[in-house]
């Protein structure tokens, strides 16, 4: 069985075709194209079926559905964009985009599905990675801003007792601040200018520091530190026993893993997935697994 993962930011898109039967992505058919952020919202989405067809074109064979990783607020069970007051996707704010990519591709409504890209993300390592070893997951993904998701048996939490609401980690605060405003692009970024006056673009350009500047490797150190003071509560009321990284940031583990390791509690593993960019693409594509898609169907709606 064939299905497509999709990954829609702001200002791109990327498709794959993933087999089921072997858990892999085929890679041949992978599509990756850019968006203009302010288009219409007929050039949105007609670039968006042109990623699409380019790798159902590709694949050549019977496809099952199409899953897609979507940014928030979403509503993800109904497929309608809420998108708004963001410089990203508001020409496509209240539109229900299943049954407009359904009508364009000649899809039933029923086989495209919608889940948060954060989740789709942790869903991935929590079915087909090193996570699925684990009862209790917890996934961070740490880019332009802070993502997060509680998985209970390959299953995302939404609403319980033992996880904030909707398993959302960058609304809630540490020493007074927004999470999202410290753990995440901006967040280092504004670090290290606060520390040694200059302004980088990226946190690339803070890794190439490290070697010849102490301030980004204090910098490194202190992000460490801070995230796992942060993260320490939930693993705790969670019970948690993985702790998986995604990201841009992730990228940077080496600096900051050390620190963030030594003042971590509770979990048996802390690592960084391997799936990388291609972790929220599989991890919407496993929507079409029927089973898997009907123990789910429930928290989507509260998603």
């Amino acid at each position: 069985m064939f299905s497509i993962g999709v990954d829609i930011g702001g200002s791109h898109i990327s498709s794959c075709a993933y087999s089921h039967g072997d858990k892999t992505l085929c890679r041949e058919t992978f599509s990756y194209k850019k968006i203009n952020p302010y288009g219409t919202k007929e050039e949105i989405l007609t670039a968006w079926v042109e990623a699409l067809e380019a790798t159902i074109k590709i694949l050549g064979k019977s496809i099952n559905g199409i899953g897609v990783a979507m940014p928030g607020p979403f509503d993800y069970y109904n497929g309608i964009s809420k998108i708004t007051d963001v410089e990203k996707l508001q020409s496509l704010y209240d539109v229900n985009l299943r049954l407009e990519l359904a009508e364009r591709l000649k899809f039933r409504p029923s086989q495209i599905r919608f889940i948060n890209d954060a989740t789709a993300f942790s869903v991935a390592e929590a079915l087909i990675g090193k996570a699925s070893k684990y009862k209790k997951a917890i996934a961070i993904t740490l880019g332009t801003g802070l993502g997060s998701s509680f998985l209970l048996q390959g299953k995302p939490i939404i609403k319980d007792k033992q996880v904030p609401e909707g398993g959302f980690l960058y609304n809630q605060y540490y020493q007074n601040v927004f999470a999202d405003d410290i753990f995440s692009t901006r967040g280092i970024i504004n670090a290290f200018e606060k520390k040694s006056g200059k302004r980088l673009k990226n946190v690339k350009e803070l890794c190439e520091l490290v070697d010849v500047d102490s301030n980004a490797r204090k910098v490194f150190h202190d992000f460490g530190v801070r995230l796992a003071d942060f993260i320490n509560p939930y693993i705790e009321e969670f019970e948690a026993e993985v702790l998986v990284f995604g990201g841009n940031i992730s990228k940077a583990f080496e600096f900051f893993g050390p620190a963030l390791k030594e003042a971590l509690r509770g979990v048996d593993e802390i690592y960084v997935s391997e799936f990388g960019e291609e972790a929220a693409i599989i991890g919407s594509a496993l929507l079409l697994d029927e089973d898997y898609y009907a123990e789910i169907e429930e928290t989507l709606k509260l998603m």
